[in-house]
């Protein structure tokens, strides 16, 4: 057999192996929730984390002196020197910036307590002094890296030295070759043969996430998460290290790759702040940041939505900002003042122990949030806002993970090196909401690539009766 003919003969082996997975059969359709049915079961889902309490003492600051905590922000800057990454530091000047930076984590910054005290920093900077002192010449931007691989153990999703993230960051990975749906019998491919289990997968519920087929059906798909470095470059394409072997109980076997991730980001027109568009008939409101500044249209626009059926948020290029456009847009949306889950809390100056969350607020409208790894921050806070507010979808991927602190600067005095930490308050979430970790994202409702999230949220909306 000629090599073409053993090139064809594959292929075909391959589309009768995936043949049918990829197609709506009768099955899939057979097995779509109601739009009633599915806000129900997302309702009752964020409904239980209603009236929990979160504990700040783990978060608590414990200076060696009380004193100290009156220089709490005091290293803290609005000035942003220019950056010169190919600048020469003499020893001295380097070791400046060291001693400086750790005296600003010791005053400073909020998770100082929280990620091991001076147990932690302390050895932290005998290392990175030892390094830089063993250096015959440096730059700034050695000075900067040399920095970041000693504090990989600072796991807050807004510390970062000139964008540079000491820590990982997960990023979502989704087998789509083959759909399923969630039966009384368990998870089934299209065709209806019954999954036993995956290797190395033997939580099926964590694995099989809820999500959206490109015809706007309701499936699950197989997703992974997976860290992922980020260092202030553009993200290029992921590919997943893993393959997964799907066993069914009629003894087949499928065996799934998953699609390339890329960071996805969609820029405003010039000049343009926020985007209200249509979608299927649907209003879509796009605005990528947190910005005082434009607070006027941003409010204009989720009163034009109050009254729609259904609306969307698309946060997929949101990277934050200030925290209260956040709770303006949606109680001019909701028309009620909604309060997240997670509380902002002062860890240096602590006035109570324990913090109830806040209560459900009823809505009729279907509030659907597009999520995406670009989601961060006071966007993530919108989340956890909608997740006290009824009929609110989180479509998307996992967001960037880093709510829980903010966007405190610092600036070393010889490198200019920009450093951002967490200062003085912090965001709480009720114990047990395992729906955010810091560094993981917030998890949607509904899994799906960013790129495709408004694409295939009409869809459903479109499919579900």
């Amino acid at each position: 057999m000629n090599s073409k003919l053993v090139s064809l003969f594959c292929c075909l082996i391959m589309l009768v192996s995936f043949s049918g997975c990829t197609k709506v059969t009768q099955l899939v359709k057979d097995n779509q929730p109601t739009k009633a049915e599915l806000l129900a079961e997302i309702n009752e889902e964020h409904r239980r984390y209603e009236g929990g309490s979160s504990d700040p003492t783990p978060y608590l600051r414990h200076y060696d002196d009380p004193a100290d905590a009156q220089k709490s922000t005091d290293y803290l800057t609005d000035t942003y020197s220019e950056y010169d990454a190919a600048k020469e530091l003499n020893p001295e000047e380097a070791e400046e910036d060291v001693n400086y930076l750790f005296d600003a984590f010791y005053y400073d910054f909020a998770f100082y307590d929280y990620f091991g005290g001076h147990a932690v920093f302390d050895q932290a900077k005998t290392d990175t002094l030892q390094e830089v002192q063993s250096r015959d010449s440096l730059t700034c931007e050695d000075l900067q890296k040399i920095l970041v691989s000693h504090l990989t153990f600072i796991k807050d999703g807004h510390f970062n030295i000139n964008q540079d993230y000491p820590s990982e960051k997960d990023i979502p990975f989704f087998f789509r070759q083959v759909m399923f749906v969630k039966t009384d019998s368990g998870y089934q491919n299209a065709n209806g043969k019954v999954v036993a289990s995956v290797d190395d997968h033997p939580d099926l519920d964590e694995l099989f996430k809820r999500s959206i087929s490109e015809q706007g059906y309701l499936v699950y798909y197989p997703v992974l998460l997976k860290p992922a470095p980020f260092d202030g470059t553009e993200w290029e394409k992921h590919t997943c290290d893993e393959t997964l072997t799907v066993h069914y109980t009629d003894g087949s076997t499928d065996t799934l790759t998953a699609d390339a991730w890329r960071q996805y980001y969609k820029e405003l027109p010039k000049d343009q702040n926020t985007d209200l568009r249509q979608t299927d008939g649907i209003p879509v409101f796009q605005f990528n940041s947190f910005d005082g500044s434009f607070l006027q249209e941003v409010n204009a626009a989720a009163a034009q939505m109050s009254d729609a059926a259904i609306s969307m948020l698309d946060l997929r290029s949101n990277v934050g900002g200030y925290e209260e456009v956040a709770h303006q847009w949606i109680t001019r949306y909701s028309r009620q003042r909604i309060q997240g889950n997670g509380v902002r809390y002062d860890v240096v100056n602590p006035v109570s122990v324990a913090i109830q969350a806040h209560r459900w607020q009823t809505h009729d409208n279907i509030l659907i949030l597009l999520s995406g790894k670009c989601s961060a921050s006071s966007a993530e806070i919108t989340m956890d806002l909608a997740y006290n507010l009824e009929n609110s979808l989180i479509i998307g991927e996992n967001t960037n993970g880093c709510m829980i602190g903010n966007g405190g600067h610092v600036e070393l005095p010889n490198s200019k090196c920009s450093v951002i930490m967490t200062s003085v308050c912090v965001y709480l979430l009720p114990e047990g909401a395992d729906y955010f970790e810091e560094m993981r994202g917030l998890s949607p409702d509904i899994w799906v690539p960013a790129k495709e999230a408004e694409t295939l949220a009409a869809k459903l909306m479109e499919n579900l009766k």
